[in-house]
């Protein structure tokens, strides 16, 4: 099953159903203010993340009533931010059993000279009480490439295969999955992938659009049609 919402997750966080979610995999605007200008056309530049102006935090005590006992939580953070997303979840009751790390293979810019050459992100993991593996313990460390900047659909957008991987390892078949910031739907693809329910939403319409057609398409090849 397949629920998709436009608008803010706060508010559409509310109509989720006490412990009814097995997984929430996100990846919230970190507070970069992150703006792609790898098109020398301005007017061919992504927009910016809305909401990215400060870590955003605000959705995190939402999580643990919508979480059954059984479920878990990874959380896409940053080195520099990644205390704040911590601190947070921690006072929410969500507490962060690992910190896994997502080796991208390739690094991104930055300060060319005056800094080392960044290839991985953090993922923060917390784990009710009632929680397993779906199979053998994983390690912390997963290396997968990351898309290319001129593959982008969304400026943070993770590879599909990247969030498979997640979604096997911490959930069962048929389970239910929520992005509240769900960008091109990448999650919603990989739950597809993966024979997952998903609960997508996202703020910004044209991502939104673009979720929806991306998701849509996934579920036609998974019919076979």
């Amino acid at each position: 099953m397949i629920s998709l919402y436009q608008g803010d997750c706060l508010e559409l966080m509310k109509g989720i159903p006490d412990g009814s979610v097995d997984m929430v995999l996100t990846d919230p605007p970190y507070g970069i203010d992150y703006q792609s200008r790898r098109k020398k056309n301005k007017a061919d530049w992504k927009p910016k993340i809305i909401g990215d102006k400060e870590p955003f935090t605000s959705f995190i005590p939402q999580i643990k009533r919508v979480l059954r006992s059984s479920g878990c939580v990874l959380v896409f953070t940053r080195w520099d931010v990644q205390q704040k997303f911590i601190d947070a979840m921690e006072q929410a009751g969500l507490h962060v059993k690992s910190v896994l790390i997502w080796d991208k293979q390739i690094h991104g810019m930055g300060y060319l000279k005056r800094a080392y050459a960044s290839r991985y992100e953090s993922i923060l993991f917390h784990s009710e009480d009632d929680f397993s593996f779906n199979g053998k313990r994983p390690q912390d460390l997963i290396s997968v490439r990351r898309i290319l900047p001129q593959s982008l659909m969304h400026p943070n957008e993770k590879p599909v295969e990247l969030l498979e991987t997640l979604i096997s390892q911490c959930t069962r078949e048929g389970g239910t999955v929520l992005d509240p910031f769900m960008g091109s739907g990448s999650t919603g693809v990989a739950c597809v992938n993966t024979g997952r329910s998903f609960i997508g939403m996202e703020l910004d319409p044209g991502y939104f659009e673009t979720a929806q057609k991306r998701i849509e398409e996934a579920e036609r090849k998974a019919q076979g049609a």
